[in-house]
């Protein structure tokens, strides 16, 4: 069947070849059209459920929101976790959902689920964007020389972000800094008690008096008229006369009782860039699944056309994280890694081949794997990222065609001054065609655990193995379609050949040593066990983690202050905290974002700091610095500034961390119970135990400490005394000292809130507040102080719940060490060292621990599967189990090479490493198949085992040998890339390129050795039980 497909193929030559360059053409469109990423998106699908409720404490957001809202979305279909934190005027709970999970389906479900959830009246809880932690692709701050805050606030707000958010695949513009524009009645205390109003009666005057009205329709004759009652407020004049009461028969109005002006919302955040301490900041999502390269086309066409509407303003957006920087960089690494591999690949060709024409033969299989590769993609709509290409193999692609080409060549070699016939291309096609087919899938087989993988090393390493099975297949069939028929056409006429004397030099001295080899089987058997030896040390001794860090060309920095500073005062120490990270040379721009935002989003107080770090190109670094040396530069140097803790990820990661582990981190460590005040002391001795592990780069509680409050609680009784509802308090709380919104006011297409308040002066001072008039049941003015007791408390900045329970988590950076080695000693410490009440506490490990151990569970299952079919594709070759058996037992062996790679280079053993390493079996097991199959050809001549096992080795040696060394030096370059998106393909190209010398080795020797004692056995055994039969 193969070799009928092998000759038809060859018949009709010329029709594919035309057919190839169609398919060539088609290729390069597709490449055009893909969906070019720096990163894939690998955390799992979730939805994150925001409720605001302006002024409530963590404690009462807990019971009052957080609590019912699990509840209620705790039975949601395919939810696998929830989590939540509940903090000053925020609940924010993210749900994560099975693997496999389709977003949009998913949060319909939650929608569903959170109308079924009673309430407090008013409160209205509302989903995330649907972007995913990678999906930040463009953050810009505002500036001008003659304009203020406020004013770059409404530009930002009412002009900018619409703008931005019609471009297509824009799923949300976000903002950072900044004033809010609000209509303000700033209430005299005195003016109050003077006309005898309270507050409440001020907020129902003004909410009573802006709003319009529909009357229906009228007719007057002939025509029908619209009926409006108009009574909304347009001006702060509108806003003073209002009517709020009558004292002696004159009325009292809104302006009689305050200053009226134009304001902004209370600040719960400042942003500052570089030097700047006070600037505004806009952030652009990804909606999930578009293309990347074409939503950054749109906002930087809308950006551009923005600069010149402002030109006139003085206004310019300037852009500091731009995603189309790192998709560039991927091209670009994309671009150099793959030219560089072919190149070298047709370098080893030449050299092994002797001649430039039978190169390029070889070589085709490359373009048209990599064309057919983009097809597959378009079609399938999947995305293009250095991990996804820049791991293709292309010496592994052209091995099939390198086996055709060395046969027709050793037959031209053979037939020097005669024309190549077709017979003789299909004759030597056909011995070979068969092991070729076999060793292909067996390659692809070598690949399946990829596609069992899940959650996010599924998302990182499946495109990868469906672009290496693309790119194999379409060799395959550039192997059976093209190379025979290209190769006759190229070698046909007779030529003076090259003759490379190294290589047959080499060729000798290996049948010579393989010959004595056969005869000294303790030899082997030695080697073997040394072999074999050295395999379990190195792997018990290899350190093990995840996925390596994925180098983003910035930092994303975590500053945690000391809890309950003032807004102003951390805002000094954010300025601080710029001038000593941008005073470092290898800095280009420092970013912090402080607190929170003013929509209220960001579950942060004024004691934590977010803090972008760009970093300028490495070759302009000071020469033999890494990033890794740097980051450990910084870290010691942001230890000494006092009152900061810091923990230094990365954007796209750091947002990664987050979405797994909750944390911003890795690694975690969650301690679950109900008292606060026990989970912080048990916190507070493990993150102590902790930071004298090795390895600990941080550790640190990863919540906010306790923060002062201002405690008003009601006096039922007395409220009850002068007939003042419970409410009247709250409302004054909540209006007349939080500055809640009242009401809002239309002015042409945007909207302002109103807001009634007291005083700054008024609102910090604790006699001030006890001063405010409520009204009595009688209309007296009764001063809060005497219906509430007004105290100086402490109480919590956040509470955070995982799956329902209360739970603090402690975050941790593990750094130079092994995270399985870091995990086993540290868990020993904080055995023998914390002491707490295990019955109503409990300590979990989580992050991207659970998913390396997760990985690894399913990798051990799903490899035992592989291997089996990889026995059943051998026996079908073969159709000796005895020969697939001693093909796979090699495999092993042939991680010598890689583990030792893995030692000497400092890389550990991760889920990037474990690819390298099957692609290595891969390519063993199909130079097994090569050898083996060749062998049992010649011995299928009539020759003697030992005489068919030198034969055959002999003749298979240039092949081997081509095919593995274009393997290895296929990977050499992404071996040896460095910077941005090269840290995952630099593991599994050492692993394949340190792997393959020993393993060719084993091929050619051992395996041989192998065989030889093998067969010389069974023949023995059938010697001695035939003259038994007989007998």
């Amino acid at each position: 069947m193969i070799n009928a497909i092998f000759h038809f193929c060859f018949q009709k030559r010329l029709l594919f070849i035309v057919v190839t360059i169609l398919v060539a053409c088609f290729g390069y469109y597709s490449w055009t059209q893909l969906a070019i990423e720096a990163y894939p998106e690998l955390s799992d699908v979730t939805a994150q459920v925001t409720t605001q409720v302006p002024g409530l404490a963590a404690e009462e957001i807990e019971q009052q929101i957080t609590t019912p809202l699990e509840r209620g979305l705790a039975g949601t279909p395919g939810l696998v976790s929830i989590r939540s934190s509940s903090t000053f005027g925020l609940s924010l709970i993210t749900l994560a959902f099975k693997d496999g999970a389709e977003d949009y389906w998913e949060r319909q479900r939650v929608v569903e689920r959170i109308g079924q959830v009673t309430l407090p009246p008013g409160i209205t809880p509302g989903l995330d964007p649907v972007s995913g932690p990678a999906g930040e692709i463009y953050r810009y701050t505002l500036e001008s020389n003659s304009k203020n805050l406020m004013q770059l606030s409404e530009l930002q707000s009412w002009v900018i972000i619409p703008a931005l958010e019609q471009v297509p695949g824009v799923a949300n513009v976000d903002f950072f800094g900044g004033f809010t524009k609000e209509f303000q009645l700033e209430l005299d205390p005195a003016q109050l008690l003077r006309y005898g109003v309270s507050a409440g009666q001020v907020t129902s005057a003004i909410s009573a008096n802006t709003a319009n009205a529909g009357g229906g329709r009228i007719t007057r004759g002939e025509q029908s008229y619209i009926v409006r009652g108009i009574g909304m407020v347009h001006t702060l004049k509108d806003l003073g006369d209002i009517v709020v009461t009558q004292s002696n028969g004159v009325p009292v109005l809104v302006r009689d009782l305050g200053k009226l002006q134009y304001g902004h919302q209370v600040r719960e955040g400042i942003l500052g860039k570089d030097n700047n301490p006070d600037t505004v900041e806009g952030i652009v999502d990804l909606l999930k699944y578009e293309n990347p390269s074409l939503v950054l086309d749109g906002i930087h066409a809308k950006v551009n056309e923005l600069n010149k509407q402002f030109a006139a303003q003085d206004v310019r957006i300037v852009p500091y994280i731009d995603r189309d920087d790192l998709v560039n960089a991927t091209k670009e690494k994309v671009f150099h890694t793959v030219m560089e591999g072919v190149g070298l690949v047709c370098i080893v060709l030449i050299l092994f081949l002797g001649s430039a024409r039978s190169a390029l033969v070889a070589a085709v299989a490359i373009p048209m794997s990599l064309v057919t590769v983009f097809i597959l993609m378009f079609f399938t709509k999947m995305p293009a990222n250095l991990f996804s290409l820049g791991a293709i193999d292309f010496g592994v692609i052209v091995d099939g065609t390198i086996v055709v080409m060395e046969a027709i060549l050793r037959r031209r070699e053979e037939k020097p001054h005669e024309v190549l016939t077709e017979d003789d291309v299909m004759t030597v096609t056909k011995h070979v065609g068969r092991s070729i087919f076999f060793a292909t899938l067996i390659i692809i087989t070598a690949y399946l655990p990829l596609f069992a993988f899940e959650h996010a090393e599924g998302k990182l390493f499946r495109p990868m193995a469906f672009t290496v099975g693309y790119a194999l297949l379409a060799a395959l069939l550039c192997t059976v379609t093209l190379t025979p028929g290209i190769a006759y056409i190229a070698l046909r006429k007779p030529r003076k050949l090259f003759h490379n004397k190294p290589l047959e030099k080499l060729q000798a001295a290996y049948r010579g040593s393989l010959g004595r080899l056969l005869y000294k089987m303790p030899v082997v058997y030695t080697v073997t066990a040394v072999a074999l030896l050295s395999v379990l040390v190195l792997g018990a001794t290899l350190g093990r983690e995840f996925l390596p860090d994925l180098d983003e060309g910035s930092l994303w920095v975590q500053v945690q202050l000391p809890s309950g500073l003032s807004l102003d005062k951390a805002s000094e120490m954010a300025s601080e905290y710029r001038r000593v990270v941008g005073a470092f040379p290898e800095v280009s721009y420092v970013v912090t974002q402080l607190g929170r935002n003013d929509t209220g989003s960001d579950p942060w107080t004024s004691s934590h700091i977010e803090s972008g770090v760009g970093l300028k190109p490495y070759d302009s670094w000071p020469s033999g610095e890494n990033k890794a040396a740097f980051v450990r530069k910084l870290n010691t140097r942001l230890q000494q500034i006092p009152g900061i803790s810091a923990g230094i990820s990365q954007p796209i990661v750091d947002g990664e961390n987050d979405m797994i582990g909750g944390a911003h981190s890795p690694l975690v460590l969650r301690i679950y119970g109900d008292d606060f005040k026990q989970l912080r002391r048990i916190g507070g001795q493990i993150v102590d135990v902790l930071r004298d592990v090795r390895g600990t780069a941080d550790a640190s509680i990863f919540q906010e400490p306790p923060i002062p409050q201002l405690a008003i609680e009601a006096d039922r009784d007395a409220a009850a005394r002068y007939g003042i509802n419970v409410a009247d308090i709250s409302s004054l709380i909540q209006t007349g000292i939080g500055g809640a919104p009242i009401t809002q006011v239309y002015v042409g297409d945007r909207i302002y809130n109103v807001t009634a308040r007291v005083s700054n002066t008024v609102a910090n001072s604790i006699e001030a507040i006890g001063e405010l008039p409520l009204t009595s049941s009688t209309g007296a003015a009764v001063p809060l102080k005497l219906v509430a007791h007004i105290s100086m408390k402490t109480g919590e900045s956040t509470i955070s719940h995982e799956q329902n329970h209360r739970q603090l988590t402690i975050r941790i950076d593990n750094r130079d060490r092994a995270l399985s080695e870091y995990l086993v000693d540290a868990q020993q410490q904080i055995d023998a060292k914390v002491h707490y009440d295990k019955q109503n506490y409990h300590l979990e490990w989580a992050g991207t621990f659970e998913n390396q151990q997760r990985a690894q569970a399913r990798l051990i299952v799903v490899l035992g599967l592989v291997l089996a079919i990889m026995a059943v594709l051998l026996f079908a070759e073969f159709g000796k189990l005895r020969q697939a058996l001693l093909v796979l037992a090699v495999v092993p062996l042939a991680t010598l090479g890689g583990l030792l790679s893995l030692h000497l280079r400092g890389e550990t053993f991760n889920i990037a490493t474990a690819v390298g390493f099957i692609a290595l079996f891969g390519v063993a097991v199909q130079n097994g198949i090569i050898m083996v199959s060749n062998i049992n050809r010649v011995r299928a001549e009539g020759l003697s085992i030992a005489d068919a096992v030198i034969a055959g080795a002999t003749e298979r040696f240039r092949p081997v040998l081509m095919t593995a060394t274009v393997a290895s030096v296929g990977m050499l370059p992404a071996a040896l890339a460095t910077g941005i998106g090269t840290d995952v393909q630099r593991g599994l190209a050492t692993v394949v390129v340190g792997g393959l010398p020993i393993a060719t080795l084993l091929t050619l020797y051992i395996l041989p050795s192998f065989y030889f004692a093998m067969e010389h056995f069974v023949e023995r055994h059938k010697r001695r039980v035939q003259p038994a039969k007989e007998v």
